[in-house]
């Protein structure tokens, strides 16, 4: 037995993952939950992929680069 993801869009099977078998397969089909909660978070999270500048990004790893050292040469850890 093998098992792949898919989505279905109210006509269709779209699959996620590689089919992994050829030729004809009897299938069992399991609606597991809605897409549109998964799919608005994606929209959500591409809607803002892109919008930092240079600058954000620096900051970003500053804050990071100042937080792996913040415990180095204190006395009171």
């Amino acid at each position: 037995m093998e098992t792949i993801n898919a989505i279905y869009d109210g006509n269709s099977f779209k699959p996620i993952d590689p089919i992994p078998v050829n030729g004809k397969y009897e299938v069992i089909i399991v609606f597991t939950k809605p897409v549109e909660m998964k799919e608005n978070l994606r929209q959500t999270i591409l809607k803002h992929f892109g919008t930092w500048d240079d600058d954000d990004v620096k900051t970003i790893e500053e804050i990071i680069k100042e937080r792996e050292s913040f415990f180095s040469n204190r006395e009171e850890v």
